[in-house]
């Protein structure tokens, strides 16, 4: 392949698109200036560069923001295949590539004419080969990895833009990283903020720390920007290699002048330090610093960073992180802590110095104690974040909020009335023998949560607040609780878990919010359950029917029990241990039958005599000919699952459900009916066809005292049956 090798006089202009990371265009065009590149242009996510083939060269080399470093040869408007075909054929590839040389096609975008990218670079390639195929009868390969000549065609609406990708690979690529780092902060957008921060443009940092340093991204950039190491000297692989007009000896020169221009430590005197508590963080920032050849000159250790002994000076350095986001509510609750350390930790230990911070979470970003100067949008990992610059300086440090333990105003008014209602319900708990229960329930209706025990943990859910609220306000107050929780009940942030709950319908009551398998298991009146805090909207038990569970399990003996809507067989397990002669749970969700079964053999109860079904309960009742002595029904209030043949509005249809479980109860039997639809009416026909006692109140704990409306719950028998029986009254207040 013939390319330009001796003279170094190819001053022929070009005008460059150099991509970066959104946010960092600035960073970018300060940084080709400093390479004396200062024919620039801004644009969205890139910086337009008026420049020769030196000055090209210089990028691909230096440029430690930049992704790509692009050519454009051609952009005209195309609205059919034929003139994507006829318009990338038009340009003069002999000025570019020869017939022998080797390309890749990359084609980004489409429009009503191409709809597909992969059809898209075919026609693409297809020009390509053609014009040479016309001209020489020979023709260029295809190479996907490592090409001669790398193409990106660019499809916006209706505009091709045809381009050489001079950098052949994004350049945060520098070559010390491993593959398959479970870091998601590239290389490039590590350097763009470490340079926002003041970093490399400021001679007063002496030292740089990273707290929680992952991969050791952040310190490995750094430092090689304070000893000017080309960050492009370690790739082996650039998109110009195959180019005609690359100039071989330009090239060589440049990158002798870049090794040459090496700083050593001992000329910058700047220490570089990183904690992580993760061992394979800590492994892989190892492994990356030895493959950037910096061994010995940055120190990483295993550690949290509230007991590692930085050895900080009082001249001014830079403190980098980028710690965990949590992208769920729950995580957020344990990061809160998490924040508000790193932000004391940082007042308490480097005054004078400079915190910069990246996160997705502005309301994380609040528990620093310091008001950031600026901050920055950018995008990381395709997760939209904001890169905070706090001065560790006295007027911009909180200090009313510096200590942890000082609650705002909001926070300390709702842990008030928490702490209140937790002394209350603790007495109660104890005495009752109840190791889950409500502690509060939207008291304060400012602050719309549910919050419940269950052993030491808490379990936090927020209502959807009305659309008449602001969402900001309704965003705040959640913090205030969030803040409150575990200083109010004694319970550390890691043990609380938060959810925001809506209604739910369909296959949407079922699915999972995470897959952490968080389990645990509780007892209530000597029955064992699993539950799980986080993994799905609702934990496994249904604390507001605790006392119909009670209830059961004092009818039960000697019965035959069925269960339908059974949930995860709660009330089945209250029956078993209440005696039954045999337990029947029915229910539609794959997820909750097979939770019963597990509820069923934690209390060793056997297969034989407690069986699990999963079926449609309308379906099954109208199938089955079985007779029970003691039914428990507790349905949705609305269902439009596909499993069901027909969508459930418990409202409609309570009346053929009703009836269906009544032909399934046995002479002298009893059907416990329940739902917590607020506005449920029972029908009259129901009232007037079986004896029906309303038994909600007696149905209510204590914990649900402020909330009578969560459910409501009937005992319908057959009317022609007068037996005698004992009070359900009794039966709600007996102890076991």
């Amino acid at each position: 392949m013939n390319t330009v090798t001796s003279t170094e006089t190819n001053s022929q202009p070009y005008q460059l698109e150099i991509t970066c990371p959104l946010g960092m265009e600035n960073v970018l065009e300060q940084e080709l200036h400093a390479l004396g590149l200062v024919d620039t242009r801004l644009g969205e996510a890139q910086v337009k560069l008026n420049t020769d083939l030196e000055g090209a060269y210089k990028v691909c080399l230096w440029s430690r923001v930049g992704n790509r470093v692009m050519l454009p040869l051609a952009q005209f408007t195309m609205t059919s295949a034929d003139e994507l075909y006829d318009g990338v054929k038009s340009i003069d590839w002999r000025l570019h590539l020869n017939e022998s040389a080797t390309i890749a096609i990359d084609f980004h975008g489409t429009n009503e004419s191409i709809r597909n990218t992969q059809f898209g670079a075919v026609r693409a390639k297809d020009a390509i080969v053609d014009y040479f195929v016309e001209r020489t009868g020979d023709r260029p390969s295809v190479e996907k990895t490592q090409p001669d000549v790398r193409i990106a065609v660019r499809l916006k609406r209706d505009v091709m833009t045809v381009s050489l990708d001079l950098s052949g690979d994004s350049l945060h690529r520098r070559g010390y990283r491993q593959s398959g780092s479970f870091a998601p902060l590239k290389e490039n957008l590590a350097a763009g903020l470490l340079l926002r921060a003041g970093w490399g443009t400021e001679d007063t940092f002496k030292q740089l720390v990273d707290p929680m340093c992952g991969s050791g991204t952040f310190l490995v950039e750094a430092a090689m920007i304070s000893l000017n190491m080309a960050p492009g000297l370690r790739r082996s692989y650039w998109g110009f290699k195959g180019w005609q007009q690359h100039d071989h000896r330009m090239w060589q020169r440049l990158n002798d002048e870049a090794k040459n221009s090496k700083k050593s430590f001992d000329e910058v005197g700047i220490t570089f330090t990183g904690t992580d508590i993760e061992q394979r963080a800590i492994a892989a920032s190892r492994e990356n610093i030895k493959r950037a050849g910096l061994t010995g000159y940055i120190d990483v250790n295993m550690s949290p960073f509230q007991d590692h002994n930085f050895n900080l000076s009082d001249i001014p350095g830079l403190v980098i992180t980028n710690p965990p986001y949590g992208e769920r509510l729950g995580e957020e609750m344990a990061l809160m802590s998490l924040y508000r350390q790193l932000g004391e930790w940082v007042v308490n230990n480097c005054n004078g110095w400079r915190f910069f911070m990246l996160t997705s979470m502005e309301n994380l970003a609040k528990q620093i104690p310091i008001r950031p100067d600026k901050n920055t949008r950018v995008i990381n990992g395709g997760i939209e974040c904001r890169a905070y610059r706090f001065p560790v300086e006295d007027k911009f440090i909180k200090h009313d909020v510096v200590s942890s333990a000082i609650l705002s105003s909001g926070s300390q008014m709702f842990a008030n009335r928490l702490a209140k209602n937790a002394k209350k319900m603790q007495k109660w708990a104890k005495k009752a023998k109840i190791s889950c229960y409500r502690v509060y329930d939207a008291d304060m209706p400012e602050y719309a949560v549910a919050i419940d025990i269950y052993g030491d943990w808490a379990h936090v859910q927020e209502y959807q607040a009305p659309k008449s609220i602001d969402p900001a306000k309704a965003q705040q107050r959640l913090y205030d609780v969030i803040a409150a929780v575990p200083s109010a009940l004694g319970i550390p942030e890691s043990q609380v878990v938060l959810k925001y709950r809506q209604r739910q319908s369909g296959k949407g009551q079922y699915e999972k919010l995470d897959t952490s398998k968080h389990e645990m298991t509780v007892s209530e009146y000597d029955c064992d359950f699993i539950v799980n805090l986080k993994d799905y909207l609702d934990t496994g038990l249904f604390l507001d029917h605790r006392p119909v569970r009670k209830l059961i399990q004092q009818k039960a003996n000697g019965k035959r029990f069925l269960n339908l809507f059974c949930y995860t067989a709660t009330a089945s397990v209250h029956a078993g241990q209440g005696g039954a002669r045999s337990t029947l749970s029915v229910d539609m969700s794959n997820t909750y039958t097979e939770w019963s079964r597990r509820n069923i053999e934690l209390n060793e109860f056997s297969e034989r005599d407690h069986k699990v079904v999963r079926a449609d309960c309308f379906e099954w009742l109208r199938t089955n000919e079985e007779k029970f002595d003691l039914i428990f029904m507790d349905p949705p209030t609305f269902s439009n699952s596909k499993k069901m043949a027909e969508v459930l509005d418990i409202q409609r249809d309570h009346v053929d459900l009703v009836n269906l479980a009544m032909d399934r109860l046995a002479e002298g039997g009893e059907l416990i009916f329940s739902n917590n639809y607020r506005r449920f009416q029972l029908s009259e026909e129901i009232e007037n066809r079986y004896e029906v006692e309303n038994i909600t109140k007696e149905s209510i704990d204590l914990d649900f005292e402020r909330n009578t409306k969560i459910h409501q719950c009937w005992i319908i028998r057959h009317g022609e049956e007068k037996q005698s029986r004992i009070s359900n009254m009794d039966l709600f207040s007996s102890d076991f």
